[in-house]
């Protein structure tokens, strides 16, 4: 495992060469991570050690506690750093395929766009789950209980429009998907069938016609789902509803993604 003394991120012309490592115009080996003209360290920032995280969750919690002092809202506008996570992180976020090749996909899997480019930045592999950690606590937990590599059919279902990102419609997405005894979303979760999370954010548009639904409780919202949704209504403990109250408190910084 790779330990750094603190996070850093790349300077411009870092940036430059990470995108060429990251295009297979140059090697990626040779992007010297000691050299100060390509990388910053961030002041007040504590150790940072590149680790084989199991879940999206456990790699946000290592990173947001490695910010030590420094705002994580100044953070989040770094792009720089959320480039030089994404490269000091490749091996994981990023394997080999047999050809060698790294499966990075689209770039915005690993090249930061700006926070307010609310498609765009909704899909970076490190900064995502940050950004969902610190806003809504444990009640992202269905958002990020998959591998870091691999953020999910969910997470994309349930994060792709702005009213999304609030923590009434997290909690009960929560309540209705993730199983806290296994750490796993519930069976059926994924998919197109009735009470998938695909449907929810279907539902919850025609719903939101008739309702404020960002003025309602999670236990309302949940009551209003139709029946559809009964198969994970029974297995959901409205109780765990409440873990909207803890992530309550940095709500707006998930907003601050789409304006």
């Amino acid at each position: 495992m790779t330990n750094f003394d603190c996070l850093c991120e790349f300077t411009d012309a870092g940036m430059e060469l990470f995108k060429q490592a990251f295009d297979g115009r140059i090697d990626e080996n040779s992007i010297d991570l000691s050299d100060r003209s390509l990388v910053a360290a961030i002041p007040e920032t504590e150790s940072f050690k590149v680790n084989d995280w199991n879940t999206a969750k456990e790699m946000a919690e290592a990173i947001i506690q490695s910010a030590g002092t420094e705002s994580v809202d100044s953070l989040l506008t770094r792009k720089g750093l959320w480039a030089w996570l994404a490269f000091v992180l490749r091996a994981q976020l990023f394997p080999r395929r047999r050809d060698s090749k790294r499966k990075l996909g689209e770039i915005h899997r690993w090249y930061p766009s700006d926070l307010n480019d609310y498609q765009k930045g909704q899909r970076h592999l490190v900064r995502m789950p940050v950004l969902l950690l610190y806003s809504f606590s444990d009640t992202a937990d269905h958002l990020l209980c998959g591998k870091p590599s691999v953020p999910g059919e969910v997470r994309e279902q349930l994060t792709s429009q702005q009213d999304m990102f609030h923590s009434t419609f997290q909690a009960v997405a929560r309540a209705l998907y993730y199983d806290p005894e296994e750490g796993t979303l519930r069976r059926g979760t994924a998919g197109k069938l009735g009470g998938s999370a695909r449907r929810l954010a279907q539902v919850r548009k025609q719903l939101d016609v008739t309702w404020d639904l960002l003025a309602l409780s999670p236990e309302q919202l949940l009551e209003k789902l139709p029946e559809e949704f009964n198969r994970f209504r029974e297995q959901s403990n409205v109780e765990d509803t409440n873990l909207v109250i803890s992530g309550d408190r940095n709500v707006s910084h998930a907003s601050s993604l789409v304006h």
